[in-house]
């Protein structure tokens, strides 16, 4: 019999943890609803028969499911929501809540292409909302204070979460667009007397996607490195798969161009593995901040200028590879300014 005694006491106790063996099954079932959203990406970027009730819409909503499933029975297992999955299990209602309204919303307006689809407010509901869902294991190992080494499920959680975040913002990607190979003046006629040269759009493009998705990459880089000491390897992966899922959406058009992110992710572990043990974690974060930047959009250039053509002047191409790094360099800064806080 539970005394009233007992009550106080039991409300007091802590949150169950998963096992690392549960999280990564919430990692699994994760990773089957974002592959659902990048294969629905890959049929609105290939003409793909659109309608709500759709193969890729069913991979991705199944893959929903099978989250909130698992998650639901580790609640009823525990008998408590575990820790790190509370802002989950709210991701959880509002994504059922904005896949009822996305359907509603097609049924009503129909299809939406091209940036329109990224930006229709049922889409962003689902967006925020998956977000919330697939970071649970992330959150988890972040509030274990006594956990040193970054644990194998928040790295895939981390790297789902980058993929996402980078899935919203392809129309931006440098992996998805040929604006580097294309010359980037234009003749602009009635500019003056006799006409002029004008940036073309392109060029624009072009600068923009490469800061953008540098921001986006080294984001949770110098997050993760702030955090944990990280096995060999980890970095490594992240740029890897954040990088081959974006170069999916448009079928691997440029798949030479992974090979940047492998690199870029190689050389952050290297230089991870060589000053964490020895360095302050500002240095780390600066260090890291900085170089990997310049070493992914090298690459990335090299890669155009072998298997294609690098339409950019010698200017450009390194002028943004610098810009880059002083973006990395200058998101490090801020993380070292910044007290430390829950995800």
């Amino acid at each position: 019999m539970v005394t009233t005694a007992d009550a106080p006491a039991r409300s007091r106790e802590e949150p169950p943890r998963l096992s690392a063996r549960e999280d990564l099954l919430t990692v699994a079932f994760s990773a089957w609803l974002i592959c659902g959203i990048f294969v629905d990406g890959w049929a609105h970027n290939n003409d793909k028969p659109e309608s709500f009730f759709t193969p890729w819409h069913g991979l991705f909503y199944s893959g929903f499911l099978a989250t909130a499933l698992w998650m639901l029975s580790r609640y009823q297992r525990h008998g408590r929501i575990p820790v790190g999955y509370g802002r989950g299990f709210v991701g959880l209602a509002l994504f059922a809540a904005g896949g009822v309204g996305d359907m509603v919303w097609h049924l009503a307006f129909g299809v939406e292409v091209d940036l329109e689809a990224l930006l229709s407010p049922t889409h962003l509901v689902l967006f925020v909302s998956g977000i919330l869902v697939v970071s649970s294991p992330l959150r988890a190992a972040w509030s274990d204070a006594g956990q040193r080494s970054l644990p194998l499920p928040a790295l895939l959680s981390m790297t789902i979460v980058t993929a996402a975040v980078a899935f919203f913002h392809m129309h931006f990607s440098p992996f998805l667009t040929d604006a580097m190979t294309a010359p980037p003046y234009r003749f602009a006629a009635g500019l003056g007397r006799g006409g002029g040269w004008l940036a073309d759009e392109l060029q624009l493009e072009g600068f923009a996607a490469i800061l953008l998705t540098t921001v986006i990459l080294m984001g949770p880089t110098l997050l993760l490195l702030r955090r944990w000491r990280l096995p060999v390897g980890s970095l490594t992966l992240l740029f890897t798969v954040v990088v081959a899922l974006s170069c999916a959406l448009l079928g691997f058009e440029m798949p030479e161009t992974i090979l940047a992110g492998v690199v870029a992710g190689a050389g952050a572990d290297l230089l991870a593995g060589t000053l964490q043990p020895s360095r302050s974690p500002a240095t780390v974060l600066r260090v890291v901040g900085f170089a990997v930047p310049v070493v992914l959009w090298l690459t990335y250039f090299a890669v155009l200028a072998t298997f294609y053509s690098v339409g950019w002047s010698v200017e450009l191409w390194s002028g943004i590879t610098v810009m880059s790094g002083l973006a990395g360099l200058g998101l490090a800064v801020l993380m070292t300014l910044a007290p430390p806080a829950d995800v």
